[in-house]
């Protein structure tokens, strides 16, 4: 080997040892505040493929916690360039098992369990996704070997089985869009926040004849004159929050599986919800989020604001 080849072996041997050390020992300061942090804002498969939002899901940090939310494709990398460190999780959550919800859920496993060399964190998932081999077995750490000995702690959601992860307090509650898939209602220190998921919530509708409909898959809807049936276990679920994250893919398209704006609307009058984050916008919606969030605003009369990817929102105030 020659002078060169040295001087980069001696270089890298060292860096290699300061890389190790960073992952998996150097300690990570404590979360300051309590914020969402917006990863991405896209969903559904058009919304994967074509990226016109980012689809990475929510960061939460509350009471102290670092919780990653349906980390879809593009979460670890836009987390990174948020300066949201991987490495300081503490809870991966996945509502339900569609590729804009989970994809990214490995790369933070291994930031949280410190390149696997750490027992640490929590992993949170329905049973279904669980089965389905979503995540592999290394990521769930049932190989550890000598060198890659860690995994998360691995919890399966039950319908209002509340979970804890340090001071907050997480209960999820069925919703129905297709997989298994769960709502999850946060709470600490006095305060609840609500996501939503994927979710259907209007069961019938009126049209402006008097005609009742029920939401049906591939077929155009009539425009709503009134909601006549809605799942009810929703309103209760979301009824009482401090801020509801809704996942409002479409403005009235599709809501035999997917919370409309129309039926956004609905169910923060009926729950009583003064203040709403609405999110996972369909390709076809993204370009009208603030005009469907006005929309919401008016026939609600709550405070409702359309995310925007990288945004962050404090919770403190």
């Amino acid at each position: 080997m020659n002078d060169e080849g040295r001087r980069l072996l001696r270089r890298s041997a060292s860096r290699v040892r300061r890389g190790a050390a960073w992952l998996r020992t150097e300690e990570v300061p404590p979360a300051q505040g309590d914020f969402l942090h917006i990863l991405g804002t896209g969903g559904n498969p058009s919304g994967v493929i074509g990226q016109r939002r980012r689809t990475g899901g929510i960061w939460l940090s509350l009471g102290g916690e670092r919780m990653a939310l349906d980390p879809g494709p593009g979460a670890a990398f836009h987390a990174a360039r948020a300066r949201l460190d991987a490495r300081g999780l503490d809870a991966v959550l996945i509502s339900h098992g569609h590729t804009d919800h989970y994809l990214d859920a490995p790369a933070l496993i291994e930031g949280m369990c410190r390149g696997m060399s750490q027992r640490r964190g929590m992993l949170c998932l329905p049973s279904e996704a669980l089965e389905l081999g979503l995540i592999g077995r290394y990521h769930l750490g049932l190989d550890p070997s000598p060198w890659y000995p860690g995994g998360p702690p691995i919890t399966t959601w039950q319908d209002g089985t509340p979970v804890p992860a340090g001071p907050v307090t997480m209960t999820p509650f069925r919703v129905h869009h297709g997989p298994e898939n769960y709502g999850i209602a946060f709470s600490w220190g006095g305060r609840r926040i609500v996501y939503s998921s994927d979710a259907s919530y209007v069961l019938r509708f009126s049209d402006e004849a008097g005609e009742e409909h029920a939401p049906r898959p591939g077929e155009p809807l009539a425009a709503p004159f009134a909601i006549t049936a809605v799942r009810e276990e929703l309103v209760a679920a979301f009824a009482g929050a401090d801020l509801a994250i809704l996942n409002v893919s479409f403005v009235w398209q599709h809501a035999h599986r997917h919370l409309t704006a129309v039926g956004a609307a609905d169910l923060l009058r009926r729950a009583g919800v003064r203040r709403a984050l609405i999110t996972h916008f369909d390709r076809s919606a993204a370009p009208d989020a603030s005009a469907i969030a006005r929309y919401v605003a008016q026939e609600s009369g709550a405070q409702v604001i359309a995310a925007r990817d990288g945004m962050r929102i404090p919770l403190d105030t």
